[in-house]
This record gives structure tokens, C-alpha cells and sequence, in this order.
């Protein structure tokens, strides 16, 4: 008898630890599913169209910078530049466009990206700077660069109506042109993560530099190739939010980088690198823009959705420690 009963403890309480692990695993797309069917239900405007069109081109800027960082996260390293160097690559696409056109410019831009994500790279690799430090010395730079470049904090308009309908169409009315490019970019991510030899080096550089290098890894290289990424979706993403805004400035993404980090991070994505998930990170832009709309239509003050954003943060990271003991039981 009593060993029927602890049979029944030992498997309620590895039902129990299963249906704690699925949620702690999944809480993310939880959280999304249970706000978008309440906010559906309680505000009629919320399950409007525009919004819809409105939270799915909000989700695109955040959306596409935090694909490359979570490949660069997942390899073990993060970059606080990606503020600057969207600002930076804004400004460029004001200045070139007159001259070389939509295609050119847009090519120009994500070069500009690649090449300076790749130098963020050089610089924490191999002069061993904490990446920490690296990547926001280098914000300052991008930003100071792009003060110099247009003279100030001007903004700079963006008339070309071509090159503005990247950032203002929508498929069927309905899904924005950013979008789509969103969801491009995490298909190719994913390729690179999960179905190719450089992503088994991420996971594997990101689980620990040290067994890479012992097991003849260029961990170097790899990270270098992780920034050239994260630079190369920054790029991008300033592509069609200066589309979408018709203009640019040095400032035109601030906070951008910490917005980035939290969608890859609430994701799922560990900071510690090594695991991560592409999937998560798509569902955490879409969930704080989400939020930010519903936030937006009760009229909560911007500064209170730093607060919100704050908190699901450090939620997230409680959630992760949670799955890590739970894994270790």
C-alpha cells in the first residue's frame, strides 16, 4: 500500500514537473496568446485591422535586430552598439539616396552595417575588451559620427516615394512590407542556427570558449562573423524605419539596443550564450509590441512602459532560472 501511494506522489510529481517545465519553456507564447484573446475581448479598437497593421510594423524594427542577436547572444557575446549603428546607417540612406537611388542605397546601408558590426567584433575579439565595454564605446562613436555627419541632431527628410513605400506598404493591406522582411530574416537565421555547421560553432563557441578553442574552433572568427550578423539586421531594420518615419537622425533609435536585448532575452535566449531560440525571440517582439499598444491605448505615460518592459525582463530571467532548476531535478 505504501508503495502504491509513493508510486503516486513520484508520478504526480513528474506530471507536475513536466507541466511547470512546458509553461517555463513556453511562457512567452502563453503570455502573448492570453494578452492578444483579453485585450481582443475587452477593447473593440484593439481587434481592429489598423491596429493589427499598426503591432505587426512595430514588432518589424525590434524584431529584425534582435534575429542577429540572438545568434551573436547564443555565441556568447552581445552588443550595446546597435543604437548608434542603426542611427548611423539612417543617416547614410538620407544622404546617398538623392544620388544613387533606392537599390544602391539600400545595398550601401547593410554593407555599412556588415562592416561595422564586423569591426565591433575585432575590437572585443582581439583586443580582448569585455564586450560590455567594447560595444558601447563604439555606440558613442557611431553616434558622434553620425552628430558630425549631419551637423547636429537635425533630422534629415526622406522624399523618395519608392524607397518610403518599404516602410509604409502592406501585403493585402494588412501585413507590412517590414514585416514580411521580419519574418525573411528569422527563416534565414534559422537556417544559420539550426541547420548548418556555423551554428552548431555558435552553440558550441557560446557553451564554452574554452572546449572551442581546445576542440580547434577559430572562436575569434565566429564571433567576428556574430557581430558581422547583428550589424548586417541593424542595417536592415534602419532601412525601413527610416522608410517608414521618411526621415533620419542620429538619435532616430534610441534605446533600441536594450529593447533588442529584451526581446531576445524574454525570448528565451540565455545570456550566459550557448541556447537560444529564434522562435522566441519572434514571439517576444510581437508580444511587446503588443503590450506597447495596449499600454498606448489606456493611456499609459511612456514612461511607465519602461517600467512594464523592466519588469518582464527581470521576469524573464526569473523564468529562466526556474527552468534551469527544474532541468537540474
Amino acid at each position: 500500500m505504501e508503495s502504491t501511494e509513493t508510486a503516486n506522489r513520484n508520478i504526480y510529481r513528474s506530471q507536475g514537473m513536466y507541466l511547470l517545465g512546458f509553461l517555463t519553456k513556453y511562457y512567452i507564447q502563453s503570455l502573448l496568446l492570453v494578452s492578444v484573446v483579453i485585450l481582443a475581448a475587452v477593447n473593440p479598437y484593439f481587434r481592429t485591422i489598423g491596429n493589427l497593421e499598426n503591432i505587426l510594423l512595430q514588432a518589424s524594427f525590434a524584431g529584425i535586430g534582435a534575429a542577429g542577436m540572438t545568434l551573436l547572444i547564443v555565441s556568447g557575446a552581445f552588443d550595446l552598439s546597435v543604437a548608434g549603428l542603426l542611427g548611423l546607417c539612417g543617416v547614410l540612406i538620407s544622404e546617398l539616396l538623392p544620388t544613387l537611388g533606392p537599390f544602391l542605397t539600400f545595398l550601401a546601408a547593410i554593407l555599412l552595417g556588415v562592416v561595422l558590426g564586423s569591426l565591433n567584433g575585432v575590437v572585443v575579439t582581439k583586443l580582448r575588451i569585455p564586450a560590455f565595454i567594447a560595444t558601447l564605446g563604439m555606440m558613442n562613436i557611431y553616434l558622434a559620427l553620425a552628430f558630425i555627419w549631419t551637423g547636429g541632431s537635425r533630422v534629415i527628410a526622406i522624399s523618395d516615394p519608392g524607397f518610403n513605400s518599404l516602410g509604409t506598404g502592406a501585403l493585402f493591406g494588412i501585413l507590412p512590407i517590414p514585416f514580411l522582411m521580419m519574418i525573411v530574416t528569422y527563416l534565414v537565421c534559422y537556417g544559420i542556427l539550426n541547420r548548418s555547421v556555423f551554428g552548431r560553432c555558435l552553440r558550441a563557441v557560446g557553451s564554452s570558449e574554452v572546449a572551442g578553442r581546445t576542440a580547434g574552433l577559430p572562436v575569434d572568427l565566429i564571433r567576428i562573423l556574430a557581430f558581422a550578423i547583428v550589424g548586417g539586421c541593424t542595417a536592415l531594420a534602419g532601412v525601413f524605419l527610416s522608410a517608414e518615419l521618411s526621415s533620419a537622425s542620429a538619435i532616430m533609435a534610441t534605446g533600441y539596443e536594450l529593447t533588442v536585448i529584451a526581446v531576445v532575452v524574454i525570448g528565451g535566449t540565455s545570456l550566459r550564450g550557448g541556447d537560444g531560440t529564434l522562435f522566441g525571440s519572434f514571439t517576444g517582439a510581437l508580444f511587446f509590441a503588443v503590450i506597447s499598444s495596449a499600454l498606448n491605448i489606456l493611456n499609459v505615460g511612456a514612461y511607465w512602459q519602461y517600467v512594464v518592459t523592466g519588469t518582464f525582463l527581470i521576469s524573464a530571467l526569473g523564468v529562466q532560472a526556474l527552468r534551469s532548476y527544474i532541468l537540474v531535478e
